[in-house]
C-alpha cells in the first residue's frame, strides 16, 4: 500500500470499507486482509474515520460510519429500483433465452413485480402486475415454505388447481413445501401453464427473511433435470446482488 497515490488510493480506501464490511475490525487483520503494513493500513483507516466513513470503538474495532449510512440513504432514493431490476432480469434472458420474472406475497396470491421476455418467439400469460395463485407458481410456493407451515397451507384451495399437473391435496401440497424448503428452490412443473416449467429462488432481506422471489420459466423441452439445475445455480449467483439492491421498502418503488 506504500507510497500509491490517486486512484489507487481510492481503490486500496474502497478495499478497506468492503474488508470491515465483511467483518474484519482489527488493525492487524484489516492490513493482513489487504496486503498491506500495519503502519500504511492505520494511515487509511485513520483518513476514513476522519470523514466518517468508518467509526472507531473504545476497544479498538472498526465499524461502518455515519457517512456510509447517509450516502446509502441517498443512493436509494436517487436509485431507479425498477429499472435496475429490470436490467437484472434482462440480463439473465439474454444468457438464458429465458423468461424471468421478479415476484412478491400478497394475500393468498403472488403479484408479479417485473418481467422480462425470453427471445424463444413464445409468451407467456404473465405480466407486470398480474397475480397468480401462490399454489401453482414456483415463486409462491418458494415464498410459502418460509412461512409457519400452518398459515402456507390455509393458503392452498383444493378447487383452484389450474392444470392437470397442479396439486390437488393438502397434504401433497404439504410435502412439496417441505421438499422446497430442504432444496432451496422451487418448481412449477406445468402447474400454471401448459407446456411451461418454472424454477425459482427466495431474495433474502438484511434479516434474512424472503422478501421477494425469482423465477426462470422455459418450455419443458428444454428443462431437463441437468438445465434445471443449472439454472438454478445460476439464479443463486444473482441472489446477492438483487437482496443488495432492494432496500427494506422496495415495494413502494412499484406503487
Amino acid at each position: 500500500m506504500e507510497n500509491i497515490s490517486g486512484s489507487k488510493t481510492l481503490e486500496r480506501g474502497l478495499e478497506i470499507l468492503d474488508l470491515v464490511a465483511a467483518g474484519h475490525e482489527r488493525l492487524d487483520e484489516i492490513a493482513k486482509a489487504a496486503g498491506a503494513s500495519r503502519s500504511s493500513a492505520h494511515r487509511m483507516l485513520s483518513s476514513l474515520v476522519a470523514k466518517k466513513f468508518l467509526t472507531l470503538t473504545s476497544d479498538h474495532h472498526y465499524k461502518l460510519g455515519l457517512k456510509l449510512m447517509e450516502l446509502g440513504s441517498q443512493a436509494e432514493e436517487a436509485m431507479d429500483l425498477p429499472q435496475e431490476i429490470q436490467s437484472m432480469l434482462q440480463e439473465i434472458s439474454a444468457r438464458t433465452k429465458e423468461t424471468c420474472h421478479l415476484g412478491v406475497l400478497e394475500d393468498h396470491e403472488i403479484l408479479y413485480l417485473a418481467k422480462s421476455r425470453g427471445s424463444r418467439g413464445f409468451e407467456m400469460a404473465s405480466r407486470p402486475g398480474s397475480r397468480f395463485q401462490t399454489q401453482t407458481t414456483a415463486m409462491g410456493k418458494m415464498l410459502l415454505s418460509h412461512l409457519p407451515r400452518e398459515q402456507a397451507l390455509k393458503q392452498f384451495d383444493p378447487s383452484r388447481t389450474v392444470t392437470e399437473y397442479s396439486v390437488k391435496n393438502v397434504d401433497d401440497f404439504d410435502a412439496e413445501l417441505t421438499r422446497i424448503a430442504q432444496l432451496g428452490y422451487a418448481l412449477d412443473n406445468q402447474e400454471n401453464e401448459l407446456g411451461l416449467i418454472c424454477a425459482a429462488i427466495a431474495i433474502r432481506g438484511r434479516d434474512g427473511t424472503p422478501m421477494a422471489a425469482i423465477s426462470i420459466s422455459a418450455p419443458s423441452v428444454y428443462m431437463t433435470e441437468q438445465r434445471i439445475a443449472e439454472l438454478v445455480d445460476l439464479l443463486q449467483s444473482y441472489e446477492p446482488e438483487f437482496a443488495r439492491r432492494m432496500p427494506p421498502h422496495f415495494r413502494e418503488q412499484w406503487s
